[in-house]
């Protein structure tokens, strides 16, 4: 038997074959975009996720930064 997706994986095609759409069907396997969003190097597929990942290490980040007030100051 062979393999009706090892063209569309080759090539890295989305667009299945005539072969391939028909195996899917007769299997009752559907196919659905899935959306994903991207910070820094991470993968989300829930963008409220994402958000509050960003927004916590923005927050840490904040903390974290000391203020121009508490750095030692030069003396001569």
């Amino acid at each position: 038997m062979t393999d009706p997706l090892s063209a569309a994986r080759q090539s890295g095609s989305a667009t299945f074959s005539y072969e391939a759409e028909a195996e899917m069907e007769r299997l009752g396997i559907t196919r659905v975009p899935v959306d994903y969003f991207h910070w820094r190097e991470f993968r989300y597929t829930n963008l409220n996720d994402a958000i509050a990942q960003a927004k916590m290490a923005q927050a840490k980040q904040s903390v974290t930064k000391p203020s121009s007030a508490d750095s030692p100051k030069a003396t001569k």
